[in-house]
């Protein structure tokens, strides 16, 4: 958060993101189940921070010196592990005010675990206060799961975040032979690409974003040329390939083009490619962009070694599918369904969970190994292998 936007906050005091908490006078320490009711009622509402070290009226007050304010981050880091259910990840930063030294605690704007309770009661952010909430707005939580991440608005995001000649690009692709302009913010609400309040959703900015790293500075593939078979501190080539997911998916395959040697020959008037199928590529790139897990913050990584490719993607496999299911094809449970459905219709393809038997096969037509598949620290992983299969 820049420096400009915390004065601010501070000058316009607590709303229904904000929250200010004064420790000065407790010693420089913080009331377990205070703070836990504060992140809660953030956590099952837009989400926001909680500032610590700062007094009712805005007020610098600050964290004590560097032990106190280091034992506080330790606090806050437990309470939520421990005095929240289920455990909340939030991040915690330090940030100078004057002499004061401040924490503030960013409670995310959206989760799949949510609704969160403290203490076995399930707070909601009413205005500037924390209140339990009513049997109504239990059940709107409880139902808020089946939401998703893609569709919720994409952090910090304006209504001139997204680009008109790239809406309008994409419209006319998906809709021919167009959308008539006074339709567009329709449209765009239609495929859930901005909510009814105007502003762009996580979709709309990885689609027509001017600029998508901004709102997801961690959306972005990382592709580099090691040389020889194994990952060194050395590379021939490292690119950071941000922007739209269109273009990301095509730099992608730009990049794997460029060091990938494909050789090939003819049998008669037909050549026989060698080398893994460009569409067996294609693929890849697509489920990665499709499927990867968009609050982690971590990007997408595409390694090129002389024997294989790995993509290595932030996100577990959900629910009950397994390695063998995915394999077995025809069973579908999408992340972010709003983002599939889009890539789908940009390229003009069905996507039922077949993706991967296709990949099996062209890979065993080619005489090359089936793709290996793996996940591990909470990443999945793609090795596509160059050498015959045994």
């Amino acid at each position: 958060m820049e420096r400009a936007v915390i004065e601010e906050r501070l000058r316009l005091g607590e709303d229904g993101v904000t929250e200010f908490k004064g420790v000065a006078r407790t010693g420089y320490k913080m009331d377990a189940g205070d703070l836990a009711k504060a992140i809660v009622a953030l956590a099952n509402s837009r989400g926001g921070h909680v500032f610590l070290g700062i007094e009712d009226d805005g007020a610098a007050s600050g964290t004590g010196d560097r032990a106190q304010t280091d034992a506080l981050m330790r606090q806050v880091t437990q309470v939520c592990a421990d005095k929240i259910h289920p455990a909340i990840a939030c991040s915690v930063t330090k940030i100078a005010l004057g002499e004061a030294t401040v924490l503030v605690v960013e409670v995310p704007t959206f989760s799949a675990d949510r609704p969160y309770r403290a203490d076995k009661v399930y707070y909601i952010r009413d205005g500037n206060r924390a209140r339990e909430a009513s049997r109504e707005e239990m059940a709107r939580l409880f139902q808020s799961v089946d939401h998703h991440y893609d569709e919720q608005p994409a952090p910090g995001g304006t209504a001139t975040d997204l680009d008109e000649l790239t809406v309008r690009s994409l419209l006319a692709r998906l809709y021919p032979p167009g959308v008539p302009p006074a339709q567009v913010q329709r449209y765009l609400r239609a495929i859930k690409c901005v909510g009814d309040d105007g502003l762009p959703t996580v979709t709309g900015v990885l689609f027509f974003g001017t600029e998508p790293e901004r709102s997801l500075p961690d959306a972005r593939i990382t592709a580099i040329r090691f040389p020889g078979t194994k990952m060194s501190s050395e590379f021939v080539d490292r690119q950071e390939i941000g922007g739209r997911l269109l273009d990301q998916i095509e730099g992608a395959l730009g990049f794997l083009q460029r060091h990938l040697i494909m050789p090939s020959h003819l049998e008669g008037t037909r050549r026989v490619e060698l080398g893994i199928p460009l569409e067996v590529l294609r693929e890849a790139v697509l489920n990665a962009v499709t499927h990867r897990d968009y609050r982690a913050a971590s990007q997408t990584r595409l390694f090129v070694f002389d024997d294989r490719v790995e993509l290595i993607n932030p996100g577990l496999l959900l629910n009950h599918l397994t390695l063998d299911s995915i394999r077995l094809g025809g069973i579908s449970q999408r992340r972010n369904p709003t983002i599939a459905s889009l890539l789908a219709r940009a390229a003009q393809r069905e996507n039922i969970g077949m993706g991967v038997p296709e990949m099996i096969r062209r890979m065993t037509e080619h005489g090359l190994p089936a793709p290996d598949f793996d996940v591990q620290g909470g990443h999945f992983r793609l090795t596509l292998r160059l050498g015959q299969a045994a």
